[in-house]
């Protein structure tokens, strides 16, 4: 199975309601994007527009290699003015006036249509028998792939949460992804070798890793302030690592249990009171593995990013599932190509779901 061969085997589009007035201090837009990362693609707009990043809000992140449409909203901005950017594979339509920003989680959920490629005969069959079971049943709704970046988004939390700081930032700049080209896993190597030499380092960050450069911008003026580095990235993306490591342990523990027999189960945070069931036992028993607890996600050393945990649906039934007709993959020789359309709440993965369609 391949997915995202080409931006437009994924279309994803947000749904999303928002309180419309004549006018306001929010101007709200749909931003169409292809191979842009949301905030990535919102950056280049800032920049272009002459405006703060921090003007900018949006419900959730999108796929960057997908073809995306989500709602953000601009504080005091002139619509026109950001009508009129030319910015390659991003597109904004101007929606309209509202009070609130639009914030975090205040999407509905996301519509999808995704071109699965690469099917051999025996994917075909699985997909087929799955689909009803699905549609019926549902899904368990772990977090997707998306959740942990480059990989080691959650191990960058777990040392916030255990309070080193330096580890976390270490974490951040040297760990070395398959994803990545040869230039920046040279830097990230080099770092690792040179931890401490934050001039040397900084001299030889590549360009393109804006947010590492800006940490050791930090290091040289600051050089023990991992705390202050750590502040140099944005808010939402700090809470990014803390929020994949209790995806992490949420993760585990769900997939530890044979059978399901609640509707939804406790993600870890400092306000949540665990059980003695096998679920609550096996929370316990991951955190107590890294030296942690329900109190450490308080987050002592940088509180902005505490988390108070809550409940999260343990199964997802999809709306309106449907499957197109097999067809002749024109990308991958001999094999079958599929439409699969569907809506997911929000936090839900499209991509968990196609895992258990073809498991």
């Amino acid at each position: 199975m391949k997915i995202k061969q080409l931006p437009e085997d994924f279309i994803v589009e947000e749904l999303i309601d928002l309180n419309l007035r004549k006018e306001g201090p929010q101007s709200y837009f749909w931003l169409i994007k292809r191979n842009w990362t949301t905030q990535g693609a919102i950056a280049e707009l800032a920049k272009r527009a002459g405006l703060s990043y921090r003007r900018f809000k949006f419900a959730g992140s999108k796929d960057k290699s997908a073809l995306t449409k989500q709602a953000i909203s601009v504080f005091k901005a002139d619509p026109e003015k950001l009508l009129s950017l030319k910015i390659k594979d991003i597109k904004l339509e101007f929606i309209g006036f509202g009070e609130k920003p639009i914030s975090i989680g205040s999407a509905k959920g996301n519509r999808f249509k995704i071109t699965v490629r690469d099917l051999g005969t025996e994917d075909c069959k699985k997909i087929k028998k799955n689909l009803l079971k699905i549609k019926t049943k549902g899904f368990r709704n772990y977090f997707g792939p998306q959740r942990f970046g480059r990989g080691n988004t959650a191990e960058i939390g777990k040392e916030i949460l255990k309070g080193n700081l330096e580890g976390a930032v270490k974490e951040f700049i040297c760990f070395e992804s398959e994803k990545e080209g040869e230039e920046k896993r040279k830097f990230r190597e080099l770092a690792s070798q040179k931890w401490g030499s934050w001039q040397v380092l900084y001299s030889s960050c590549p360009r393109v890793l804006k947010l590492e450069k800006a940490l050791l911008s930090w290091l040289i003026r600051n050089e023990r302030d991992f705390a202050g580095a750590l502040r140099v990235l944005p808010k939402h993306i700090r809470k990014l690592f803390v929020h994949a490591y209790q995806a992490k342990i949420w993760n585990s523990a769900l997939s530890s249990l044979k059978k399901i027999s609640k509707k939804s189960y406790p993600l870890p945070g400092y306000e949540i009171k665990l059980g003695n069931d096998s679920f609550s036992r096996k929370v316990k028993e991951l955190l107590a593995k890294d030296g942690l607890t329900l109190d450490s996600f308080k987050v002592r050393r940088m509180p902005e990013l505490g988390v108070k945990g809550g409940l999260r649906a343990a199964i997802v039934k999809p709306k309106n599932l449907k499957l197109s007709k097999f067809e002749e993959d024109e990308l991958n020789k001999s094999k079958a190509k599929v439409l699969i359309s569907f809506e997911l709440p929000s936090g839900s993965y499209a991509t968990v779901l196609l895992d258990a369609l073809v498991c």
